[in-house]
């Protein structure tokens, strides 16, 4: 398993704001299966989709890597559905921005998040035992539930982000979102 030496480099968190403004990088990828990863976080990525495997067989990736492009398509699409269900466009996007980062602000973009589930759907009770796990492998479960009011996205059980192993298993042991643990380490001046 690689391990990183490092604590808020690697831990980058986006803001919409600035990251909307900055030219896109597209990181050193790797494929594993369907998706594309950084490929600094390949081997982990590997082995924790192998431990969620045996707990459920059909788990998969369904998104990892996702340039600019293909998450402002994905945005444009949701908010037009949302359109679709008769909403104006101001409440179709305050809709959307709970559940689809701007283009430019998802962490998909960054190669460090993963979308893993089972093809129907994962229930709450698998999602809890594949989280459990997450932090041997240097993930974290990004959108908990009950923390949508510090990470400004609703609850998502299927949304992983590659944070290290120690800070993973830091972050779980205390209860901490991303947003909480980067405060830790900026109040602790690191």
């Amino acid at each position: 398993m690689q391990r990183f030496s490092f604590r808020v480099r690697l831990v980058v968190l986006l803001r919409r704001a600035l990251l909307a403004q900055k030219e896109e990088k597209t990181p050193d990828l790797t494929q594993i299966g369907e998706v594309q990863v950084d490929s600094r976080i390949a081997e982990n990525t590997r082995q924790f989709l192998a431990a969620a495997q045996a707990i459920a067989p059909e788990e998969t990736l369904i998104s990892g890597y996702r340039s600019r492009a293909e998450q402002e398509e994905l945005y444009n699409e949701k908010v037009a559905g949302e359109v679709a269900k008769g909403l104006s466009n101001e409440e179709a996007v305050s809709i959307v921005l709970k559940q689809v980062q701007l283009p430019g602000a998802s962490e998909h973009q960054t190669g460090l998040a993963i979308d893993m589930s089972v093809p129907e759907g994962q229930e709450d009770e698998l999602a809890a035992k594949i989280a459990e796990l997450a932090p041997q492998y240097g993930f974290v479960l990004r959108y908990p539930d009950g923390k949508s009011d510090i990470t400004g996205v609703d609850f998502e059980n299927w949304h992983y982000r590659y944070v290290g192993v120690e800070n993973a298993q830091y972050m779980q042991k205390h209860n901490l979102v991303l947003e909480e643990y980067i405060a830790l380490l900026k109040a602790a001046g690191k």
